[in-house]
């Protein structure tokens, strides 16, 4: 049964691709007959390994982007859901207690369960009025039948040894019409033509696309009445209701795997020729010397620039990452600095590393080191195949 599809069941895994640096020997697949892609063997339940973040599959343990998903939820949850009533609300991965302190601020009546495994960030919501925490894996945690009228799941399902399993129960504690609100990563990102991290990372054990999400929780007895933002190539954020009929993925969808197997080709494909392309960004950089050059950005991308880039990190004045900092103190030998450090250093240049929180960056930057020549990294990547090319 281990190597059966999750969501169709059938015999069906073609190996599509293997990762770069898995540390637990992960392969991708892609179900012939359904189309969900997902990695094997379901490791779920590996020992936990320290803060680390690198571009490959290694990546690991440093959790702080669920909170960036908090007010999308939000958005979701009042247009389906009666804030000012008494709601029930599950929280599932509750991390650090984002959404549940924002819902709660937002929901006077309501009271919050928070699942959280991570002993290290479940106390975020521990004490919290309203709210029950339960320090354990969705799996294991003791819930009773038809209690709630929410079920908030973020970036969860991905991790999941068997996703439709848990669906399944979300849907047996739910009340009767209850709403199911799911957010995951998107394949979609595949597409992307300036990627350059290995997004196939040892924690994900499934890849969804909005088609075999919407399959997996009507699999599980819901009916989707939020499809995901078609725009949003990044995160799947689907609304649902329960309903009294469970559609099982029956039948073949060969347009969902051709689709499927064309973004991990793209994907190959497109990272390989941009981490070719990182010698030349790493070269134009070292070229803005004697400039003062600061850095914004030291997560996955960074890694990826001196990994396989071989760009010295010691050459800057200034590395900036405001959420990694709360975990590490340096990155490649260079130490972290909050983005106040920028008033001190007043760089000549800031080379942004950073893809989907770019905009926010410049913003924030252009106050804290208005004079500063800001460089992007979708810029610096192409000009670096340009270059490469030439």
């Amino acid at each position: 049964m281990a190597n059966l599809c999750e969501l169709c069941f059938r015999d069906a895994l073609e190996l599509a691709y293997q990762p770069e640096s898995s540390t637990r020997g992960l392969t991708v697949h892609v179900c012939q007959h359904c189309g969900l892609v997902q990695s094997l063997p379901r490791i779920d339940r590996a020992t936990r390994a320290p803060a680390a973040v690198s571009g490959g599959a290694d990546w690991g343990n440093v959790r702080y982007g669920k909170g960036f998903r908090t007010q999308a939820a939000i958005a979701a949850l009042k247009r389906h859901a009666n804030l000012e009533s008494a709601l029930k609300v599950l929280d599932v991965g509750s991390n650090r207690g984002s959404f549940a302190r924002t819902f709660l601020d937002l929901a006077p009546n309501a009271e919050l369960t928070a699942v959280e495994p991570d002993e290290r960030v479940a106390a975020y919501s521990a004490g919290l009025e309203r709210t029950r925490l339960i320090e354990s894996r969705i799996e294991d945690a003791v819930l009773g039948n038809e209690a709630y009228d929410v079920v908030h799941s973020c970036h969860t399902a991905e991790h999941l040894g068997d996703p439709l399993m848990v669906f399944a129960d979300h849907w047996r504690v739910l009340k009767p019409g209850g709403i199911l609100l799911v957010d995951v990563p998107n394949i979609a990102l595949l597409d992307s033509d300036d990627i350059l991290e290995e997004w196939f990372i040892d924690k994900h054990l499934y890849h969804f696309s909005a088609r075999t999400l919407m399959r997996m929780v009507a699999a599980a007895g819901f009916e989707t009445i939020c499809p995901p933002d078609a725009t949003d190539r990044e995160n799947l954020l689907l609304v649902a209701r329960k309903s009294g009929v469970a559609h099982r993925a029956v039948e073949g969808d060969q347009r969902e795997v051709d689709e499927a197997e064309r973004l991990i080709a793209t994907y190959v494909s497109t990272r390989a020729r941009n981490l070719m392309a990182l010698t030349a960004a790493a070269a134009e950089i070292s070229s803005y010397a004697p400039r003062k050059v600061a850095m914004w950005g030291a997560g996955r991308l960074f890694d990826s620039l001196v990994t396989h880039g071989g760009f010295q990190p010691a050459g800057l004045s200034l590395l900036i990452d405001k959420h990694l900092k709360a975990h590490m103190t340096t990155r490649h030998g260079a130490p972290l600095a909050g983005p106040e450090a920028l008033r001190d250093t007043s760089p000549d240049v800031l080379v942004v590393m950073s893809r989907g929180f770019s905009s926010e960056i410049v913003s924030e930057a252009k106050t804290l080191a208005p004079h500063a020549e800001i460089i992007l990294y979708g810029d610096l990547l192409k000009r670096a195949r340009k270059a490469q090319a030439a």
